[in-house]
């Protein structure tokens, strides 16, 4: 089952940064960053949701599809791409399958006929590669942004996706004083600021149970009790 919620974390994180004073080539990286997070999910292709966003950026961009490098000597594959119903894939070798080592480098919209690249594709590499963020320097940074806008939702979601998913992108034997005070005292700080009691969660995996039901309160003692990076920084977070 696709990950919706982390989709719907994606897709409100890149329509905050497009908010944002940063330049275009800042919010590629920004945008490259949120979905390398998407990408280790179970998630549906989602580009489309926040395609406006993705082309004023510079993030994807798009070429007529009898331009495409490979055109010539392939036209009947290209044209047979128009035939289809939906969004259609092209991958690196045109003529093979996907995987692992021949993976999507571009797609194709029947409807407006073009081809849409993405930064960091073969297809656009004389532009370089993304500079992958540590995930909590990526996450502080939206979270200082939506607070600016007073968007409670989206530091909500970001605190609690970075409280308990964000561990699992580090070393487990980090000590959790180390990422508290580079990280999340600042983050409780301005989570701590709003008034959650009219919030719902994205999603019960995206939750922060400040006031749990008996079940709740179970299944938080549980991870706390499991210790680690991700039972020690709940506990500390949860601790008043």
């Amino acid at each position: 089952m696709s990950r919706w919620e982390i989709e719907g974390l994606i897709e409100y994180g890149i329509i905050l940064v497009d908010k944002t004073d940063r330049t275009n080539e800042e919010k590629i990286k920004l945008i490259g960053n949120l979905y390398a997070i998407q990408q280790q999910f179970d998630c549906s292709f989602t580009n489309f949701r926040v395609m406006p966003i993705l082309l004023k950026s510079g993030y994807t961009r798009t070429i007529d599809y009898k331009e495409h490098p490979d055109y010539k000597g392939n036209e009947s594959y290209f044209e047979k791409l128009l035939e289809k119903d939906d969004i259609e894939f092209i991958y690196r070798d045109i003529k093979e399958e996907w995987s692992e080592t021949n993976k999507m480098v571009a797609y194709l919209d029947r409807d407006t006929r073009k081809i849409y690249i993405d930064y960091g594709s073969p297809l656009r590499k004389a532009e370089g590669a993304l500079e992958v963020m540590n995930v909590y320097d990526l996450g502080i940074y939206l979270i200082r942004e939506a607070h600016k806008r007073q968007d409670k939702g989206l530091v909500y979601d970001w605190t609690a996706f970075l409280l308990h998913i964000g561990p699992h992108w580090l070393d487990k034997k980090m000590p959790v004083e180390e990422l508290i005070n580079s990280h999340f005292e600042e983050i409780k700080r301005i989570w701590s600021l709003y008034d959650y009691s009219d919030y719902e969660p994205i999603s019960e995996s995206l939750a922060i149970h400040t006031n749990p039901s008996e079940e709740e309160a179970e299944y938080v003692d549980m991870i706390i009790g499991m210790g680690g990076l991700k039972g020690n920084l709940l506990k500390w977070f949860l601790s008043r």
